[in-house]
């Protein structure tokens, strides 16, 4: 409790005196200290105490501020991100139309080989000009990497441009909740990544011990969910919650149901009151009982056990097929529902490149795919959008991709082969397909025997239909000829048993181009023919197009050159798209950074008005505390005289 002090000074002690003189003076030195302080920091004040709806309103907009700031920074950065990106475009659209005037002019048959050769330096200085682009930096970060912002995306081997960035896409917080994309891949742009083998075989993993439940769909079409379950047995009469919450693999589940039911007193395993495990498809669970029946249900709003396919009852619940998916961590031996694949070696050709790929030892899908990527042909295994299957990129523009066996059935087992049954003739000869004369025989096959045969491919869409064609027509003829996918490599073997001592022939019947395009135009003296694989992949990419421009230009071929500038043309029309698209993004940019812009302004001014310090005000308050404490000083000196005239008087 503080003492009072008297109003009266006249008539109190000289020690009261001293007290309260003491206490004026020590009120004047704290103003003082206080404003002083003040006009040193610049701030309305010195502690949150003194003003506390003053201090949370300043801690509020610094907090803004701060924030403000730093999606200033990120909107500065795409907003130049963006206009990089629309030069860029805006070089790639002028060198293609310099290459597209070249295969216009070069086409025409009056310009000489020499001519067209001279011209052809031209394209490979296009070809480097738009590595060059393609390597463009802001900063630090490579423009059409992807996410592999630190290295060159595009790379040049032996005059083919090869791209090493991925499809990944960079986002920048520019408001709460926004996050919009501001780069282009190469893929995008170039169309570097627009050719490969996607898998045609669903792997169809089987439910392991190790599967984490986020690879599993569930019956909701989504990850599991987990939680709590209700398990209810009619012999014995019990029922029973199992808490699935902090399983993280399958197997935690089925140990955590099986735990909770032991916990509940029934005796669990194959024949016992109750067994929880996978079931026998290997792709869900399955619950049993001894006998009577099971019933599994979810406690209140919970969906764990219908995720988990096992919400029923019955005496043994066969769960739902939970489709686990591809990971670079699920184990061959998973694959086809836990069957397992046997697998053994691949061919991979690419150009000028080629490896024979030995799968046999590899025990995951990521050690698979490591093994085919690291093989030197620069391909990119990778597991598919839907975590099915194994999808294979061309990496190098221009050259053509191939995949096919090595003595065995891997390539086919895995879904990788590129000459498969399923091949569409369409997509052969890099798209120009197979030319069918229709009503007409297309190919005659000429025995050693000196038997012949015609084949007649009409209506015939896949690999497998021309196969099926070619022994249907060899059974009619009586001729013990077959037909069938190579072993080593790709193309189609026909294997003449006959044992003649003459040629074995495929020839062009009435005129059919369906030889050529099945690259089944050949004669041995052997029994076996294995026609060209006629299905080379080539990235459809600008690189692939000026590639083949060069390549068409240097050999004087005219359809090549003409087709090469139809390609071109594409891909100017889709450069221009790219640069309308990125122009429109980084003038919203732009329109974004000024309001931005003024909005951290406002926010400074009203931080301001709140925080900081009206010197006028505050060095009138300083001279007035000054004041206060000189008078103070000297009325105390006055009053404090101790002197015996001073009593005196």
């Amino acid at each position: 409790m503080m003492a009072v002090t008297p109003i009266n000074l006249t008539r109190i002690s000289d020690n009261m005196r001293t007290l309260s003189l003491l206490s004026s003076l020590r009120n004047n030195t704290l103003q003082m200290y206080l404003d002083q302080n003040k006009l040193a920091s610049g701030n309305r004040l010195n502690a949150p105490s003194e003003n506390p709806a003053l201090a949370s309103r300043a801690m509020y907009l610094s907090e803004l501020l701060e924030r403000q700031d730093q999606i200033l920074a990120n909107i500065s950065h795409a907003d130049s991100m963006l206009a990089v990106t629309d030069s860029a475009i805006g070089e790639v659209n002028s060198l293609l139309i310099e290459a597209h005037d070249i295969a216009l002019t070069m086409v025409s048959t009056t310009n000489s080989s020499e001519e067209r050769q001279a011209e052809a330096q031209l394209v490979l200085g296009i070809i480097d000009q738009l590595v060059t682009v393609g390597n463009r930096q802001y900063g630090s970060v490579y423009l059409f990497g992807g996410q592999r912002t630190q290295q060159a995306p595009f790379t040049q081997n032996h005059g083919v441009a090869e791209y090493r960035g991925d499809l990944g896409a960079l986002r920048s917080r520019v408001d709460y909740g926004q996050d919009p994309i501001i780069n282009l891949t190469g893929a995008e742009l170039f169309g570097a990544l627009a050719g490969g083998m996607q898998g045609f075989v669903d792997l169809d993993p089987a439910l392991t011990w190790d599967t984490r439940l986020v690879d599993v769909t569930g019956t909701g079409s989504q990850a599991i969910r987990t939680g709590t379950v209700r398990v209810t047995l009619s012999e014995p009469a019990v029922s029973f919650v199992a808490d699935l919450s902090g399983a993280d693999t399958a197997g935690d589940v089925i140990d955590l149901l099986n735990h909770a039911a032991e916990e509940a007193g029934l005796t669990v395993g194959p024949g016992a009151q109750f067994n929880a495990s996978f079931s026998a498809a290997g792709n869900g669970y399955q619950i049993s009982a001894g006998s009577g029946t099971v019933t599994v249900s979810d406690v209140g709003d919970g969906v764990t056990a219908r995720d988990l396919g096992l919400r029923g009852s019955d005496a043994t619940i066969v769960g739902a097929d939970l489709r686990p998916r591809l990971t670079a961590l699920t184990t061959i031996g998973s694959l086809f529902g836990g069957t397992g694949a046997g697998l053994g070696s691949i061919r991979i050709e690419n150009g000028h490149m080629a490896a024979d790929i030995d799968l046999s030892d590899v025990s995951t899908i990521g050690e698979l795919l490591n093994r085919i990527n690291t093989a030197g042909v620069d391909v990119q295994a990778r597991i598919n959008d839907a975590s099915t299957g194994i999808d294979v990129l061309n990496l190098a523009s221009g050259l053509q991709m191939k995949i096919g066996e090595n003595g065995g059935n891997t390539a086919g087992l895995l879904g990788i082969r590129s000459m498969h049954a399923g091949t569409r003739l369409s997509t052969l000869n890099q798209g120009r397909g197979v030319q069918i004369r229709e009503g007409h025989d297309d190919l005659c096959i000429r025995t050693k025997s000196d038997v012949a045969f015609n084949v007649n491919l009409d209506g015939c869409e896949t690999i497998g239909d021309v196969l099926d064609r070619i022994n249907g027509a060899a059974s009619d003829a009586g001729v013990n000829v077959t037909a069938s996918l190579a072993s080593v490599g790709n193309g189609i073997s026909i294997v003449d048993n006959t044992g003649g001592p003459n040629d074995l022939r495929v020839e062009r019947a009435d005129l059919s181009y369906a030889i050529d395009g099945l690259g089944l135009n050949k004669t041995t003296s052997e029994n076996e023919i294995v026609g060209d694989d006629t299905s080379g992949i080539v990235p459809e990419s600008v690189f692939s197009a000026l590639h083949d421009l060069y390549c068409g230009l240097m050999s004087d071929d005219e359809i090549k050159i003409s087709d090469a500038a139809t390609r071109i043309e594409k891909f100017m029309t889709r450069a221009s798209q790219l640069q309308g698209e990125v122009g429109a993004r980084s003038k919203a940019m732009s329109t974004r950074l000024n309001f931005t812009e003024e909005a951290v302004t406002s926010t400074r001014a009203l931080l301001s008005e709140v925080k900081d310090l009206d010197y006028t005000e505050a060095v009138t308050r300083f001279q007035t505390a000054q004041t206060t404490l000189q008078a103070n000083l000297l009325t105390g000196s006055r009053l404090m005289q101790m002197s015996l005239m001073n009593f005196l008087q």
